[in-house]
């Protein structure tokens, strides 16, 4: 695996935020610690994995969220089910044993909410890659993520939306690349491109590439995206990227994807509002700049983590 040196950002010096500047050189510390083998439980929980203690948890949100959308018996099955706890299970996590019960039960709590509301999509069915070293969460005597639960969520979504059989994706910012395996395991003749800064782009081709045809990939820099031909993109999506960047930077991206979706979709899954604390920036997704030709679809609060928003549109070009 190539290692990325510390100042390629993907980005012309002056356009990435400090905020991403200071993700990189953490996920490249972990990278050089860990390597890409136990991604899944160390990056994963900065991209959207979620992680719940008991000291923090009467602030979370998501965990409100999912007690009030619970039945009972989801409840008596999240606490009750085996769970493993043995520290060899857990390498490299050092969690109070308490903190791994409770990420568990969160687990499930998504999972079960996640097959009630999609009518138990076909995301549901995947098996959880044990490639990255996964969290040991199982249901029902199978293994189990946050990520094919969130991911079985937005695909719904989509295909609410019209997205029901991509033949080319594009992902900004993919993070180790969990929707990619959903849309590529569940659409076989999907090509599907990210764009996104390093390191995450060299783990998501390493996790990706051993899963599928490397000729149905593409990985691309953001300095690299006249790659793509216009109107080539059925379906473009960006999940919890577009608020960690600067103005200029998000501006350009939503530039770029009127571009390339033509006649195609666009997926945004992001903070409604937030606070950028290392560039001081305050961003409210209500002030990006769609181009005005995209056609809304949907917009709503996401579900589970519900300080997000999730839109849709179509660029009829």
């Amino acid at each position: 695996m190539r290692e990325s040196p510390d100042d390629d950002s993907g980005l012309p010096a002056g356009v990435i935020s400090q905020f991403w500047k200071e993700l990189q050189a953490e996920h490249l510390r972990t990278l050089r610690e860990y390597g890409p083998e136990t991604m899944k439980r160390q990056q994963a929980l900065r991209y959207f994995t979620w992680r719940w203690s008991w000291s923090a948890l009467w602030r979370s949100e998501q965990f409100r969220f999912l007690l009030r959308c619970s039945a009972p018996f989801d409840l008596v099955t999240a606490v009750l089910s085996k769970t493993d706890l043995d520290d060899s299970r857990w390498e490299g996590v050092a969690w109070p044993r308490a903190d791994r019960r409770l990420y568990c039960a969160a687990t499930r709590l998504i999972w079960r909410y996640a097959e009630r509301a999609t009518g138990r999509h076909p995301a549901l069915r995947l098996a959880e890659p044990l490639l990255g070293s996964p969290l040991p969460v199982s249901l029902r005597g199978r293994l189990i993520s946050q990520d094919l639960a969130n991911s079985a969520l937005e695909l719904s979504a989509m295909e609410r939306g019209g997205a029901s059989a991509p033949l080319h994706v594009l992902e900004i910012g993919a993070g180790y690349g969990r929707t990619a395996y959903v849309l590529l395991s569940l659409h076989e003749r999907c090509h599907y491109t990210i764009v996104d800064i390093e390191p995450a782009l060299t783990i998501s081709r390493w996790y990706l590439s051993q899963l599928f045809d490397p000729d149905r990939l593409t990985f691309l820099t953001p300095e690299q995206i006249d790659r793509v031909p216009r109107a080539s993109v059925d379906l473009a999506v960006s999940i919890s990227t577009l608020s960690e960047m600067t103005p200029s930077t998000r501006d350009s991206y939503l530039s770029f994807l009127d571009e390339v979706t033509v006649r195609g979709r666009i997926y945004l899954k992001q903070w409604m509002s937030w606070h950028n604390p290392v560039d001081n920036l305050d961003v409210h997704f209500d002030d990006f700049a769609i181009p005005a030709r995209w056609v809304p679809i949907l917009k709503e609060a996401c579900p589970v983590q519900t300080q997000f928003l999730q839109a849709m549109w179509r660029n009829p070009g």
